[in-house]
């Protein structure tokens, strides 16, 4: 009977070891309230070593603009096998700040809700490339919040020699900041175009709160920051007919203006 009992056990162990390694459990990320990794992980002896951070984060904010976050997760040390990370964002009161979401070309992650905050993470745990850096991208909407409210993201990430238990393995971490520039009032709700339809498919129109269909220009980027294309933009209208299916980053230049906001092609 107690050798069923160690065998159930160790058995037991190992599905929430590879149940982790697919999808972590929410809440260890370093956070105010939370834990770590090294919850399931043990550090004891580990060879392994590396870094995690967050890439494209703003020191400067603007309420409901559209950031490109990236994940990146290294050994330093060439000697781990398989990297997996944790990140939630936090305002005010630690409390959650903004939407986090999936672009197309998200591998190997996935964005979920606990608690009252939301989290980016691996799903599941990848193994290492030959650059021993693996790297996961993220759309984050900033909030609506007060000039000055600070903003903070945390991370953790597990740099792991990939034997399926807990031992062997190096948990990191790391948080930034960045600050509220504009109030969410309604200078912003003035400022902010409207882009219609959103989806859309052959053509973008383009508003402004004020009525002003805006002349410039509209340019096209992919969610890497790559720069794809540029049209004229016409009484508020401009073509996107060259464009394939998926999610775009769009910057309306207008005389010496410049907005950003994120669009969708079906």
């Amino acid at each position: 009977m107690h050798k069923l009992y160690v065998m159930a056990c160790l058995i037991g162990l190992v599905f929430i070891l590879f149940s982790f390694s697919a999808d972590p459990p929410n809440g260890h990320t370093g956070a105010p309230g939370e834990s770590f990794c090294n919850n399931c992980h043990s550090l004891s002896g580990s060879p392994n070593q590396g870094t995690i951070s967050v890439e494209g984060f703003p020191s400067s904010i603007t309420p409901e603009q559209t950031y490109l976050l990236t994940v990146v997760n290294r050994n330093t040390n060439d000697g781990a096998v398989k990297g997996g990370f944790q990140m939630t964002i936090l305002g005010p009161n630690n409390t959650r700040a903004g939407t986090m979401m999936l672009t197309d070309s998200s591998v190997n992650c996935m964005v979920s809700s606990s608690g009252g905050r939301q989290y980016f993470e691996h799903h599941p745990a990848t193994n290492y490339p030959d650059s021993n850096v693996i790297k996961w991208t993220v759309l984050w909407t900033a909030p609506v919040l007060d000039s000055g409210s600070q903003i903070k993201w945390y991370a953790a990430g597990n740099i792991a020699n990939g034997n399926n238990n807990s031992t062997g393995d190096r948990t990191v971490a790391a948080s930034g900041s960045g600050s509220i520039i504009l109030s969410g009032s309604e200078e912003l709700a003035t400022d902010k175009p409207m882009v219609y339809p959103n989806p859309g498919t052959d053509a973008i129109y383009i508003q402004f709160a004020n009525d002003l269909h805006p002349n410039g220009k509209l340019l096209f980027y992919d969610i890497l920051g790559n720069k794809l294309n540029e049209t004229e933009l016409r009484d508020g209208r401009a073509s996107s007919d060259f464009l394939p299916s998926g999610v775009y980053l769009l910057e309306i230049r207008s005389g010496t203006n410049s907005r950003s906001v994120l669009w969708s092609r079906i």
